[in-house]
Parts: C-alpha cells; structure tokens; sequence
C-alpha cells in the first residue's frame, strides 16, 4: 500500500516542486543579475549612428545576450545524437522498470501450490485459484455447465476473475486444466497468461453473448 501510495502521489509530487524550485532560481537569478547591470542613467550618447550603438551596447543587454548564447550552445550540446543509448534514454521514470510496464505476477511456489494428493476436474470449487505456466491467471467464481458450440463439445466451463492485470473476466474450458490440487485450491492451466485473448476466454460462451447469434437463420417475408 505505501509503496504505490509512493509512487501514485509522492514522486509526481517532489518532481513537481523539484523542476518549480529549479525554474523559479533561473529566472530571479537572471532576473536580479541583469537589474544588478542596469545603469541608472542611460546616456544614448547623442543621436546618430553612435548613439544607436551606445544604446545597444548596454551591459545588462550584453549580459543577456551572452546568458542567451550560452544556453543555446549548451542546448545544442546536449541535444547531440549519442553514439550509444545513455540512461536518460531508457523509457524509465524514476525507478528501475520501463514506466508503462504492468505489475508481474508472484512467482508460483510449486512446493506450496502442488502440495497433497491430486485431484480431478469434478474437485475444482469457487474459490481456486488457477495458475498459467508464468504465475496466478484468475479465481474461479462459478462452473458453468457444458455445452456444445461451433461442433465443439465442451465438458465445462470456469469462470473466473482475472489477477494481476488479467482480463476481469474469463471464460475457461476446463479442458484446459491439466492438475488439480484441492488441499491447496490450485488448478494448472496448459497455457500461458497472455494467450487468453488468442484462445477467445476473454469472450463469453455464444448462448451468452448479447445480440443476434452468428448462426441466426434468415427472416422469412
């Protein structure tokens, strides 16, 4: 809790006070420095040509000018293509993983997980949790009767509630399951966390789904 407390509100916060202190001392301090240069009486000199040169020559212009000229030069420095990638050029925002990365599942305890006599599909129960082959996928919230679709004949279906970044809800023929433990309330899975859109558990069995099936026969006039 008080490490994504940290990270959600604290660092965002001490980023924004950081770079707000920073810009604000450049700009009092360019500020008071070239009110420090400004003469108090400005004498252009007369007119002319050198009265117009006398009135650009001033030293808080030329202070500015040089404080500009160095900026730029630094700018351009830094801004210099690199011949290998530096570490302000990971995508990394202050810490140690990629920013946009998801949270990884804990690493599966075999020993815990698979521990007691094993069991069989008919042993799964509301509760179990069911693990991929890279950690916990989902909860089992309920086992849905099986049905027939598209010429496949499923024996049952889990659904469950996804863990870790996993879809909220899925839809998993127990065909899947290769091990159940029920002293530990584990079931295998023969597939890895991310392949669940690619074999469609992300979308609910066809007599579930809303609208007009895919096999709906045509409307007799």
């Amino acid at each position: 809790m008080a490490v994504g407390f940290s990270r959600a509100f604290l660092r965002p916060a001490f980023v924004f006070v950081l770079v707000a202190v920073i810009v604000a001392l450049l700009i009092v301090g360019i500020g008071e420095l070239l009110l420090a240069l400004h003469p108090e009486v400005i004498d252009s000199g007369g007119g002319g040509l050198m009265g117009t040169v006398r009135e650009f020559l001033r030293p808080e212009l030329l202070a500015a000018f040089g404080l500009s000229l160095a900026i730029l030069f630094g700018g351009a420095v830094l801004a210099r293509q690199p011949a290998q990638p530096r570490r302000l050029d990971e995508p990394v925002a202050i810490g140690e993983k990629p920013f946009w990365t998801p949270a990884a599942p804990p690493a599966t305890d075999e020993a815990v997980t698979r521990r007691g006599p094993a069991g069989t599909w008919g042993d799964i129960q509301p509760g179990f949790t069911l693990y991929a082959r890279n950690g916990p996928l989902a909860k089992v919230i309920a086992l849905l009767p099986g049905e027939e679709e598209y010429g496949k004949t499923r024996r049952g279906v889990l659904y469950a509630s996804g863990l870790y970044g996993a879809n909220d809800e899925l839809w998993i023929p127990i065909e899947a399951v290769y091990a159940v433990y029920p002293e530990t309330q584990s079931a295998f899975l023969a597939a890895k966390g991310d392949e669940t859109e690619h074999f469609g558990w992300n979308r609910p069995p066809q007599s579930f789904r809303r609208g007009p099936g895919v096999h709906t026969p045509l409307s007799s006039f």
